[in-house]
Formats: C-alpha cells, structure tokens, sequence
C-alpha cells in the first residue's frame, strides 16, 4: 500500500506539471505501440530465432500470410540479426526462423549496400534469397543481377541468373557468377565478357582475383586489344598485374598495322557511362580483312609480357608466323613490339616471296609490317627458286645480312665463308650456264628482286656451261621446304557474342537512384 501511494503522488505531480497535447498524445501512443510491438517480437515464441530491432514503422500486426503466421510490418525501418534494412513490406514468420521483405528495399552491411525487390532471409545460417533488381555496392565495384542467394556469415553472392560487374576499370557479363566480398574475387560462367577502355574479352569461363589483381579464363577465350589492334586467341589464358600473360593451347595472335583504315568490325561492345566511372565507348578497331599490314602468330604456349605502349611476346614450342610476304617456322619465337623485331632459333626457317631463308638464329626486324632487315646468324643458307627457269640460287655463309626497302629486296652482304651457285641466262631469257663463287665476303646488289651487282673480296671461283643436269646441282647444306611454309590463315577471331549492353537489364531501382544522385551531389565541387 505504501508503494501504491507513492506511485499515485508521483503520477499527480507529473499530471499538475504537464498535460500533453493531442498531438503528442498521438505521438506517445504510436512510441508506446512501437515499443509493444518491438517486445512482442523479441519475446514471442522462440520457434523464430531471427532477433528484429523496430526503428521506424507505419503500421505493425499479426496476420495470416500464405496459411503462416505471421507479424507484417508497413514502410518499416528495422535491423535483423544486425543487418540495417528498409523495406515497403516486411512479413516475420511467427513459426520458423524467416523473414521476407518486399519493396524498395536497401540493406546495409559493415562494408556492402543492397539494394533488391524482395529479400528472403533465414536466420539460422543468415542466408538470403535476393529477387528482382538486386544491386550490390562494395566500395568502388557494384554487382548487378535478378536471382541473387547471398550468405551474409561468410559474405558470398551467388548470381544465379545473369551477373554484371562495374567498377572504374570498365565492366563484366557473364551467364552466372560467384562473388566472394571479402576477398574482392569472383568467378563467372557462361557468356563471359569484358570491357574496358584498352580491351574487350570473352570466355566461357574467368576466375578474377581483384586484390592481387590476377585473371584466369578458358574456353574459347578471345582477348582484342583496342589500342594496339591486336587480337588473341587461345583455349585459355592467365593474366596478371605485372602485364604478363600467357596463352595456353592454340594460341593466336594477329597484329594489324596502326596505318590500317579504321572500319567498323561488326558490332562493338560498349561501356556504360552512367555507372562508376567507366571509360567512354572504345575505338573501333581496324578492318579485320587479311591485307598486306597483317601478321600473325601460332604456337601452342606463347607468354606475353605487356609495358606501357609496348610488349613482346616468347613461346618455346613450335611456332609459326604469316604476313602476305613473310612467313616463319621454328622451335622458339620472340617479339618486341618496340624494335617491331621477330628472334628466331631452334631450326628456324624464314620464307619471302620466292625465297627460302635457313640458320641456326633468324632476326628480322620490320617496319609497318614490312621487312626492312633480315639477319641470319651461323650457318645462314638462303635459297632462291628463280620464277621463270624454276632452277635455285644458293647463297651460303657463316652471317648473311639482307636489307630491304618498301619491303622489296635491296641488298645483301655476306661474311664469312662464302659460297654463290647462281644461273645465269641469256638476252633472250634462256638458260646458259652457272657461276659459283667462293669469297670471304660478298656484297649483292639487287633491282627488281634480280641480281644487279656483285662485289666480292679475293674471290675463287667456276663458270659451268649449260647442260640439262646443271639444274640439279645443289651447294653442300641445300634446303628447300615448300611444303612447311604456313598458308594463309582462315582462323576466325570474330566476336561469339553480342555487344556488351550498355545499361543493366532492368530500370534502376528507386532508392538506388537516391542513392546515386545523394551520392553526386556531395562529391560535386565547382570550379
């Protein structure tokens, strides 16, 4: 009885101090009720583990949703297991362990924004199940999709249907794809594309590392280099930040000239300039007919180094290389983009027009895809099959060394030990005979691919009159390979896939928007 006294002086005191307002009345009323509604749900039957803080509501009861019980809550505000989260519609199942929002919802995470149509949550193994518009945001990368499942205890998206990846650097498509937040890596399936300002890429498969800046795809991979316009294929390829990569299995690379004449290869990706600082729309590349500035490469395994503007590339297994008027095979195979310069060795052998080329190491360097030097180094032998008498000059030395200009041959200087078996023939084009000639050096001069004028040092040397078996006489180390010449490439690097799209597959949704341009305008700064 005393304590009651006490309660109704205190109650009269605070009644003589302050009488409320109708309209805080109504504002007491809606805290009080909050207040029930928050302790109803944290006390209410422990079938349903999930622990839902109320920040902020419209309306709260307990209703019959789908033949469950269940507590939904109108324009709510509230956290769950933590999660901060505002949604139009949130219903949580009275009997198990589950909650589901529906509507203009944004979740928040100590490093992610969410924003989706409806969240699915299981609060036993903090599981969700986004659908509809689902945008993830970690830092500077956002993660688009329609069926996302995502383990909030070890902060992994799955995108089971479609998956977009921004960031500064440009964007990723694929099929499906898994995101893993804490280790800023992810793999995609399916229909894989990149895009960025220098290149585009796709694949039937990519694993990205993103910290250590590492890339692995396969399956039918095409890389197309934008700026350099050049393009690889292989059946798979690892990349990583140092601008190394290597090509694993088939690999392919074609390399057209900068002075090509820029037409449009069908259709190009673009980027989308509306999300995180993503590049313009990149350059088309050049006309992706096989003209006289093409080259390529083939071999099975070719690692390729990239710096600044300029790369070089080795590979160590049979490779091979082909322009309209150079063409290569050997062991092993260099190239400097720099010197524009081919290394050869391992048996090479070299081949233009009519010409075959044979040493232990082959340089040539080209200007625009033209031959402008060719070295053959120790036990050079060069082969010239003359067009209209079929017969074959020879030329053999220790180092030979062929100049070119405009890619037609000028002159060639040979040192040391040199021999010349070459055929001669008369004002009216016809067979007489044979010089062969032994020198230290000798310097040729030639007009029209023909020898005009040669200049040799302390020369021996024996002319053979025409007779019908003069035409088999070979030089010691004779060779002459035809059919190892590679042919003209029919190889199809043309894109599978059609352009990246430059938005996302769906409007954005509201509060993502608000997001965005809250976002712009606190970064705004005039000049």
């Amino acid at each position: 009885m005393v304590l009651l006294s006490s309660i109704k002086r205190a109650y009269c005191r605070i009644k003589n101090c302050w009488a409320p307002s109708a309209n805080t009345q109504r504002s007491l009323l809606l805290l009080l009720g909050g207040i029930g509604v928050l302790f109803s749900i944290v006390s209410s039957p422990l079938k349903a583990q999930n622990v839902v803080e109320l920040l902020r509501f419209e309306s709260a009861e307990r209703t019959i949703y789908k033949q469950e019980p269940v507590q939904r809550l109108i324009q709510a505000r509230l956290t769950v297991d933590g999660l901060a989260m505002v949604c139009d519609t949130a219903y949580r199942y009275l009997d198990r362990s589950e909650l589901l929002a529906i509507g203009n919802l944004q979740i928040e995470t100590d490093n992610a924004i969410i924003w989706t149509d409806s969240l699915r949550y299981f609060s036993k193994n903090e599981r969700s199940l986004f659908r509809g518009r689902v945008i993830i945001e970690q830092e500077n990368t956002r993660l688009f999709g329609t069926s996302v499942d995502y383990n909030f205890e070890e902060k992994i998206a799955y995108f089971t249907y479609g998956i977009r990846l921004v960031d500064s650097t440009g964007v990723l498509t694929a099929n499906r794809g898994t995101y893993f937040e804490e280790q800023d890596s992810a793999l995609f399936i399916e229909h894989v594309q990149l895009l960025t300002e220098e290149e585009y890429a796709e694949s039937d498969f990519m694993t990205l590392a993103r910290k250590s800046k590492r890339s692995y795809l396969s399956g039918n991979v095409l890389i197309d280099n934008l700026s350099d316009q050049q393009r690889i294929r292989a059946d798979s390829i690892y990349a990583d930040s140092t601008g190394f990569r290597q090509l694993i299995g088939n690999a392919v690379i074609r390399t057209i000239d900068s002075a090509a004449n820029n037409t449009l290869d069908g259709p190009m990706p673009e980027i989308n300039t509306a999300e995180i600082n993503t590049p313009d729309d990149p350059t088309p590349e050049s006309n992706t007919n096989i003209e006289s500035d093409t080259t390529f490469v083939f071999a099975p395994i070719v690692k390729v180094y990239d710096k600044d503007s300029t790369f070089t590339f080795q590979s160590d297994s049979l490779s091979q290389s082909w322009s309209t008027n150079f063409s290569t095979r050997s062991d092993s195979l260099q190239y400097d983009s720099e010197l524009e310069e081919f290394t050869l060795t391992g048996q090479p052998i070299a081949w233009y027009d009519n010409t075959e080329l044979n040493a232990k190491t082959i340089i040539a360097q080209t200007d625009s895809n033209e031959l402008s030097l060719l070295y053959l180094l120790n036990e050079a032998f060069v082969t010239v099959r003359a067009e209209k008498s079929g017969r074959f000059n020879q030329l053999k030395a220790d180092t030979v060394i062929t100049r070119f200009i405009d890619g037609r041959l000028h002159t060639m200087t040979l040192e040391p030990n040199v021999t010349i078996l070459y055929f001669t023939q008369n004002e009216e084009e016809v067979n007489d005979g044979a010089i062969e000639l032994n020198t230290p050096l000798a310097n040729i001069r030639f007009v029209d691919d023909d020898i005009d004028e040669l200049a040799a040092t302390a020369s021996q040397g024996f002319v053979f009159e025409e007779d019908s078996s003069l035409s088999l006489r070979r030089l010691e180390g004779f060779r002459w390979n035809p059919n190892d010449r590679p042919s003209k490439p029919s190889i199809d690097l043309e894109y599978r896939f059609d352009a990246v799209p430059n938005e996302p597959a769906f409007i954005l949704p509201y509060r993502f928007q608000q997001y965005v341009n809250d976002k712009k305008s606190v970064n705004f700064n005039p000049k």
